[in-house]
């Protein structure tokens, strides 16, 4: 998020100041992007096209401290895989239409969880509504529908800044958008998601007091209990606190606890949140803390189990910055800060640990004069290093041209750390519902380029295995077991000894395990794991069978939802993988609970067929047994087909979702897998809705094709067919849907 400041000198002319040779510069400014010098206030990167690369939306308008011209919003995008790195195009027109703001700030996200990223533009000065784009997705790749009106932004907000995020731990993100950029003091705004991407202003669940001249959003966990609470920078004395601190209860109903940061100042224009002391719980780092001095807020939760802050030793230095990213630039494993900044270059922080901080600018990045309004961090190369992009206006308006500064430094080689895992929850009739916080490299604005996973088995055929230590030896050797059996090693050596497991990203150690001690690691993924001890001897363990992998959903603030359809199962094994951009992963220690479910559910029929054209309702159904043994026929139909018309079954892992479709409904989310159905035979006269289809799933499953068929595996189902009495690209039926959780 980004904010403008004012400037009493107008900046000179922007130039380069090479560092001293004695240093290899880390930071290299390259060549402008391509669209044009204006205004710009906020900037931030996301995939937006699904082609591996990160592009880059831009929100511009003039105006510090009223509304100045208004600037058509920006999206460029990386031709990295069609071209090669550092070719940027601005598709903005074509992409996004044309709309022009006061843009202060965008935020994107995937809002209504069809695997594409959105954009939310905030505006200041109550000059426009909020401007949402919802991506076209997979008909229409980084194309976009303005439709926020639609989703429910109707009034217009003198915004600095917005983020999204899951507030109610529901598995769709929420976004909270500020107010009074400027203007008289207002309450900021909580709009939660029906899931749909759809919104709602919830006034009363925020209960947040109107402060003025907002300036930034943050979702975060502050006070460490799995939430994400919403901290609100301010550019202003406020009463009760300059700046907001809202705890959330998990349900996103809020209880104001602003009083606690303290001791500002009044040109506080941005903050971010992060763990800057290694303690886990959440620290704050601002502009502007001191004077124009920059300046940490050391979180004492952790140490002391209530929440306070204590204001740290502001920085040396005194400039007036706009913009803080934490990133770990030294690739040491610690959050380094970069400051945005209007002074003779953009600033960079080393982290020397215990929120000590050393500036490490002079020779670390070139230098430009000019007048930074917001900065990002991200990998647009693909290289495996993050880069610094930085937006500039307001001063010195020749200047007004965004920028790159290439990282050549040490590639990031760590993976994420998971901070916390929480204990799983299962309704009687619902998902199994799992937390986890990471940390990884990089953390600005809620945006930390780390995708997660979930990976399970159900009901596991093997439960246990044994090894034994012995004097020398693994007895045995070579131990075969299937997905989700928990091997259990005992030390029958006389000695001392451990178990490492370190086949990566499986790495694993026991720590000491005493003679006649025992030691136990679950195994959910197939694969051969190569096991070894402090004696010195190896052995394998060699893992077979299947594992469903399921997407995590990322809450924000560096925390992530699974939800496990575990409702028919004993037995649940998991584990959860986390990947950052440059392909470091991490997997969480296997767990294996007990369920109170086991047998088999039937399935679900749900959702809206879509009537044919001659007015016939297509109609899902099913028999038998929905079982991943394949042992007994379980048959999904399809009836009153028009003119018998062969088509296909679609179905998804992704759950369920009303997705407009052909003129009809999808029922599910994608992406979809498919396999044909058979007919009924013969050949009806036209307009007939007598065809009637069927599959047994139970022999498609045992033919291999789709591995992630297996037990405990839940899928969502249509049959789809060609209806030629509509006119393309409608000519086509689809029946209501089912929901299946394929049983042992």
């Amino acid at each position: 998020m980004t904010f403008s400041t004012r400037r009493v000198a107008t900046l000179v002319a922007t130039s380069a100041v090479l560092s001293p040779a004695l240093f290899a510069q880390q930071f290299t400014l390259q060549p402008v992007f391509p669209h044009g010098a204006q205004w710009t206030e906020g900037v931030e990167c996301a995939d937006v096209d699904n082609d591996g690369d990160l592009d880059v939306f831009f929100a511009e308008g003039e105006g510090f401290m009223s509304a100045g011209t208004k600037r058509q919003n920006k999206l460029v995008i990386n031709k990295l895989v069609e071209t090669g790195p550092g070719v940027f195009a601005d598709e903005s027109l074509a992409r996004l239409g044309a709309h022009i703001s006061n843009g202060k700030g965008v935020a994107t996200g995937d809002i209504d969880n069809d695997g594409w990223i959105d954009a939310l533009f905030a505006n200041g000065f109550g000059t426009d509504l909020p401007f949402l784009y919802h991506n076209q997705g997979a008909s229409n790749p980084g194309f976009f529908t303005f439709d926020g009106v639609a989703r429910g932004f109707t009034t217009a907000h003198s915004a600095g800044g917005a983020q999204f995020g899951d507030l109610d731990d529901d598995g769709d993100l929420d976004v909270i958008i500020n107010d009074a950029y400027f203007t008289a003091a207002a309450a900021p705004h909580l709009y939660l998601n029906n899931g749909a991407g759809v919104f709602t202003e919830q006034p009363a669940k925020l209960g947040a007091p109107a402060k003025g001249s907002q300036m930034d959003v943050q979702l975060v966990d502050v006070d460490n209990d799995d939430d994400l609470d919403f901290f609100g920078v301010c550019r202003q004395s406020n009463s009760g606190g300059n700046h907001y601190l809202m705890l959330n209860d998990g349900a996103a109903n809020f209880t104001n606890q602003s009083s606690l940061i303290t001791g500002t100042t009044t040109s506080t224009y941005e903050a971010d949140c992060g763990d800057l002391d290694g303690d886990t719980d959440i620290d704050l780092f601002f502009v502007s803390v001191t004077g124009f001095q920059e300046g940490a807020y050391r979180n004492e939760k952790v140490a002391s189990g209530t929440l306070a802050f204590t204001k740290m030793t502001p920085l040396p230095g005194s400039v007036d910055d706009n913009e803080i990213a934490l990133f770990d630039w030294d690739v040491d494993g610690d959050y380094d800060v970069v400051v945005g900044s209007l002074g003779s270059h953009e600033y960079l922080h080393r982290n020397n640990g215990a929120l000590s901080f050393t500036d490490s600018s002079t020779g670390n990045i070139t230098f430009v004069s000019d007048s930074t309004l917001d900065c990002t961090v991200a990998d647009l190369d693909n290289d495996g290093r993050y880069d610094i992009i930085t937006a500039q206006g307001e001063s010195n308006a020749p200047q007004f041209t965004d920028k790159w500064y290439k990282n050549s430094g040490a590639q990031d080689t760590l993976a994420p750390v998971i901070v916390s895992q929480s204990s799983f929850t299962a309704a009687a009739a619902g998902p199994v519902v799992l937390h986890a916080k990471i940390r990884d490299q990089v953390i600005d604005d809620g945006m930390n380029w780390v995708t997660s996973a979930s990976r399970f088995t159900l009901n596991p055929t093997a439960q246990s295995a044994g090894v034994s230590i012995d004097p020398g030896a693994f007895t045995p050797a070579v131990l075969n077991v299937a997905t989700g059996t928990t091997v259990t090693w005992t030390n029958n050596s006389g000695a001392n000894q451990s178990v490492d497991i370190n086949t990566a990203p499986w790495v694993f150690n026991s720590g000491t395990i005493a003679n006649g001690g025992t030691y136990a690691f679950t195994f959910v993924a197939p694969g051969t794991y190569a096991i070894s001890t402090t004696g010195g001897f190896n052995a394998q363990v060699v893992v077979t069978g299947g594992a469903v992998t399921q997407k995590g959903f990322y809450m924000g603030g560096q925390q992530y939802r699974f939800a496990i359809d575990a409702t028919s199962a004993a037995e649940l094994c998991y584990e959860l993988v986390f990947t950052d951009w440059a392909g470091n992963v991490r997997v969480s220690r296997p767990v294996r609970v007990t369920l109170s479910g086991g047998g088999c559910t039937p399935p679900v029929v749900y959702c809206t067929a879509k009537v044919n054209s001659i007015g016939c309702t297509p109609a899902i159904g099913w028999s038998g047994t929905p079982s991943a043994s394949a042992g007994a026929g379980f048959f999904i139909t399809a009836a009153n087909v028009l003119n018998n018309k062969s088509g296909l079954f679609f179905y998804s892992f992704n759950g369920q979702q009303a997705i407009a479709f052909q003129g009809g409904t999808l029922c599910f989310k994608l992406p979809i897998k498919r396999t044909s159905l058979q007919g009924s035979g013969g050949n009806p006269p036209p307009n007939d809705c007598s065809g009637t289809y069927s599959i047994d799933f139970n022999a498609y499953i045992a033919s291999g094709v789709d591995p992630a068929l297996v037990a405990g595996a839940a899928f969502d189902g249509q049959y789809w067919a060609r209806d030629p009495g509509f006119s393309p690209p409608n000519n086509t039926g689809l029946t209501d849907a089912l929901h299946v959780v394929l049983c042992p």
